[in-house]
């Protein structure tokens, strides 16, 4: 439509058929979108040795983390409780003992005295027995080992030597005296005694220490 500018009439006109025809339509780029390029190490600079140019195209290694420090006060606390222990342990064997038994021995073998139902503060360990037949009679010989379990000189009892059979009943028995009358502190005498023909129903033997009795005064007139 167009419009005079004077009268103001409007009429249709027409573009002239030589006109050229335009088309509104999206331009296609034929071109290939371009390659991601690689990132290349900056080219070392002249002069450089192989070794100089190897060192600057390698990575870096990153800094290790330093390891945190471990607090001295942990350390501090631990051997408190390890030393409060070990004090309790030493000061209260005796009631330690009251309440574990077993731990005695454990005393004992770190030379530490404490109080046992053992009042002769002796024990016998190592009990063995062999038998050897001579001129067709059977020689029964016990030996052992009397252990002092105390920082004090001990005086050495006799010993009673017990057979018994495979139900633990009693067949046959004897004393015996060692030969050395007392024991020093954490030491050992060894003993020996022995019998002539077994009963054949023994099949164990057992070894006590007999406690001495002790002497009655009488003060009466």
């Amino acid at each position: 439509m167009v419009k005079c500018a004077k009268c103001g009439h409007k009429w249709r006109e027409f573009p002239p058929e030589d006109a050229p025809i335009t088309l509104d339509e999206p331009v296609v780029d034929d071109a290939p979108a371009p390659e991601p390029r690689e990132e290349v190490a900056p080219a070392p600079e002249a002069g450089m040795s192989i070794e100089e140019m190897t060192r600057a195209t390698k990575p870096r290694p990153r800094p290790k983390p330093e390891p945190k420090k471990r607090s001295w006060l942990g350390w501090l606390i631990f051997l408190i409780i390890l030393g409060g222990l070990g004090a309790g342990a030493y000061y209260g064997r005796n009631f330690v003992v009251q309440i574990m038994p077993g731990t005695a021995s454990l005393y004992h073998s770190l030379k530490l005295d404490v109080k046992t139902a053992n009042t002769l503060g002796l024990e016998i360990r190592n009990v063995q027995n062999t038998s050897v037949e001579e001129n067709g009679v059977i020689r029964l010989t016990v030996t052992g080992e009397i252990v002092n379990i105390t920082s004090e000189e001990r005086p050495i009892p006799r010993i009673a030597i017990q057979l018994v059979d495979s139900e633990g009943l009693h067949v046959y028995s004897w004393q015996a005296k060692p030969k050395a009358e007392k024991v020093g502190p954490w030491e050992k005498v060894e003993f020996s005694s022995s019998m002539n023909q077994p009963p054949a129903e023994a099949k164990h033997i057992k070894a006590n220490l007999i406690a001495p009795r002790k002497a009655v005064t009488d003060d009466k007139q």
